[in-house]
């Protein structure tokens, strides 16, 4: 293998301006917008520039020219461009992107370029005025007189994690007259949501040419929890500034991003394996919070990169939300926000019981008297009473699908593109027996913005199997499963499982699910009351009859009627068999 070698080259460090604001409003159009802009006036002008990217991090990238004058020539031309057009953002702000230029000693290894040098170039682009260029004083002098841009003396000035002042000097197609203020503090997690970061990955195949590698993996990780809106992640070229640098606290990265959990990890490569590692480590604490890793074949890089990125994406949403969870769980009732309310009512609403199921609604209710328009506390709290209907924990269906009503009227105006959100105003809408092909059509849309989404993976299992799908609903479950195995909710899926085989005919295989869900959740009633249905169908009628009985205990005044009532949402020749498996278990 060939040996890296050094040479001295300009560096060109291009970032969007407030990328996460950008990205938060909405996803979709910030990522088109973004890549019209790099096809347009990047990648089409740059080599006819000389210069090369060498690195590109979703939210900016990273370029070598072979002239210093060309290197800002063309940038100061980009920024021309992008100035004159103005092009328009998400919610109406005006596109634009900082740019640092700096001449780097760097070590190059294969396509990509290292050392300190790089590091420099992205903190003195974050000096730049939006729209502008910044450049040190090595580089305005050896510039004089060559081009005709009016840059701007800054002074002395402290670049983070650089041991030395730096004197820098910006411009701007729009002019400028006075310092910008620097390194200002990272957007806060809208909603006192928790944040996290995708740290650059170590590569331990002690081949530098693998770095690149390891840098698709962490943008692929990073672009898909950034579909995940239960939390904030924080920009992929924030994260690149600590690339190289061994032994650094967690507890201060946690301080210096904002952040309260780090996902990192290496990738190590031995012949034609490849092996990828990841974990999420808790900042306040440095606790570990999981792990995990994938093992592949050098040719299938792509995939383990998707693989991997699939993998932390579901493990680490229902993670983070045990850790807040508990983390709402130890502050005092007179500081709970309305986050923290939505927090403790989770395990509430798991729980499925009458008692958790109505404490639920309480905290749900609190938090919506502190934040009236918070769309996932509506939409849970919609499901909440919607449960109360299912599983037959109130006689007063009128009341609970009427308060119910007013919820869900509250998420669907207010809940915008937020996938759990989305989840839990589905399952409100199917519990409570209103359309429920636009409820499967919200989770469908959950999952369009987050493809890793277990609960929407499951929620879209329950709405196949109700709109007559059963087989679609079994595909649908098995991915919430293979997804979010250790799920505190993952018995709800083996319940769904039990019904779709027994809306496809095969009550043994129902008998079997239903039965592993009571297992793995002893105290929970009302799946005896499928099983009364999956047992008289399947011929066992004194099986039937004792699964009623235990249902009955704790339901002594239910009927075939307020069942039939409750169940609505199903399609009526499911219905209709499934009732009528009640009444051969002797139910009236």
């Amino acid at each position: 293998m060939a040996q890296p070698d050094r040479r001295l080259v300009p560096i060109v460090s291009l970032d969007v301006v407030g990328y996460s604001r950008l990205v938060e409003r909405n996803e979709r159009q910030t990522l088109r917008l973004v890549q019209r802009v790099y096809e347009r006036l990047i990648s089409r002008t740059i080599g006819e520039a000389g210069g090369k990217v060498f690195k590109t991090m979703g939210d900016g990238l990273l370029a070598e020219f072979s002239s210093v004058v060309a290197a800002v020539q063309w940038t100061a031309q980009l920024q021309r461009e992008i100035h004159e057009r103005k092009i328009h953002a998400p919610g109406g702000e005006m596109f634009q992107v900082r740019a640092g230029i700096v001449l780097a000693d760097v070590l190059v290894a294969g396509n990509d370029l290292y050392g300190s040098g790089i590091n420099l170039a992205v903190r003195v682009q974050g000096h730049s005025p939006p729209g502008g260029i910044c450049i040190t004083k090595w580089m305005y002098q050896y510039l004089d007189g060559t081009i005709d841009l009016p840059f701007t003396d800054m002074g002395p000035t402290e670049l983070k994690n650089i041991s030395k002042t730096v004197r820098i000097y910006t411009w701007h197609p729009a002019g400028i007259s006075r310092p910008q203020p620097t390194d200002a503090p990272l957007p806060a997690p809208p909603s006192n949501r928790p944040s996290v970061v995708v740290l650059p990955f170590d590569n331990l195949s002690g081949e530098a040419d693998q770095s690149y590698f390891a840098d698709a993996v962490v943008e692929e990780i990073t672009a898909t929890l950034s579909r995940v809106k239960d939390f904030f992640v924080i920009a992929r070229n924030s994260a690149f500034t600590y690339k190289g640098r061994a032994g650094i606290d967690i507890r201060q990265i946690g301080r210096d991003l904002g952040v309260r959990y780090v996902v990192e990890g290496s990738v190590r490569r031995v012949g034609e394996k490849v092996r990828i590692t990841a974990q999420l480590v808790e900042t306040d604490t440095g606790s570990h919070i999981w792990s995990n890793k994938v093992d592949g074949a050098v040719a299938d890089l792509f995939d383990l990169q998707d693989r991997m990125a699939a993998e932390v994406a579901s493990a680490i949403q229902p993670s983070i939300r045990r850790a807040e969870i508990e983390r709402a769980r130890k502050k005092r009732p007179d500081t709970l926000a309305a986050y923290d309310l939505v927090m403790r009512a989770f395990p509430h609403l798991w729980a499925h019981n009458p008692t958790d199921n109505a404490e639920a609604i309480a905290l749900l209710k609190r938090a919506l008297q502190l934040d009236p328009d918070y769309a996932l506390a509506a939409a849970l709290a919609g499901w909440a009473h919607g449960q109360q209907v299912v599983y037959n924990w109130t006689t007063d269906y009128a009341t609970e699908r009427l308060e119910a009503g007013s919820l869900i009227e509250t998420a669907v105006r207010t809940i915008g593109e937020d996938p759990t959100a989305l989840t839990a105003l589905a399952s409100a809408m199917m519990m409570l027996g209103l359309d429920v092909p636009q409820a499967a059509a919200l989770a469908d849309r959950a999952l369009a913005l987050d493809p890793n989404h277990a609960w929407a993976w499951m929620r879209r299992g329950w709405g196949q199997v109700y709109l007559s799908n059963p087989e679609e609903g079994l595909v649908a479950f098995e991915r919430a499963m293979r997804l979010s195995p250790m799920d505190p909710f993952a018995f709800n899926i083996h319940i769904g499982v039990g019904l779709a085989h027994f809306a496809a005919g095969r009550p043994q295989q129902a008998i079997i699910w239903a039965q592993r869900a009571l297992s793995e959740r002893p105290g929970l009633t009302w799946p005896h009351r499928d099983l009364a249905t999956y047992y008289a169908h399947h011929g066992d009628l004194a099986a039937a009859r004792d699964a009623l009985e235990r249902f009955r205990r704790v339901h002594p005044g239910v009927s075939i009627a307020s069942i039939g009532d409750g169940l609505r949402f199903m399609y009526p020749s499911l219905l209709a068999r499934y009732l009528q498996g009640l009444r051969l278990a002797g139910l009236e």
